[in-house]
């Protein structure tokens, strides 16, 4: 939306004045029928209703904005990076209890999952997941 009004601002800007007026929902059905469509499920859009899916955005962002995450090791780590990449520690005493370790645990995707002996798979959680686990808890 952020995009939408930035090329809005850009066109007033453009003008030499401009008027905003309201328009009562009873007044705009085009609008309103709009609105409603594009918060619908698929399911409930009847049949004989054309619908076109934009593919791409019809306003594109002039520059890219990326959020920074910080990255922090956690104790799954090693795992993952076992897992996906085969990667092992230099030490060989570390490297085998890597291993034995890692036989205890599944990646599904990106998530890494623990295996359970007659339990469903258990998640494991990053850090940050970990403490938004813990406060949603003990709300």
């Amino acid at each position: 939306m952020q995009k939408y009004l930035d090329r809005v601002k850009d066109q007033i800007a453009k003008l030499q004045s401009f008027n905003i007026v309201r328009i009562p929902r009873e007044e705009n059905n085009e609008a309103y029928y709009l609105a409603k469509l594009a918060t619908a499920r698929d399911d409930a859009i009847p049949r004989n209703t054309p619908v076109r899916y934009l593919e791409l955005p019809s306003i594109f962002a002039s520059d890219i904005q990326v959020q920074a995450i910080n990255y922090s090791d956690s104790w799954t780590s090693p795992i993952v990076d076992y897992k996906t990449n085969g990667a092992l520690p230099d030490d060989k005493v570390k490297a085998r209890q890597l291993r034995i370790r890692a036989a205890k645990y599944l990646m599904m995707g990106d998530v890494l999952y623990r295996r359970s002996f007659s339990l469903p798979y258990l998640r494991c959680l990053t850090t940050a997941e970990s403490t938004q686990a813990m406060e949603e808890v003990h709300q």
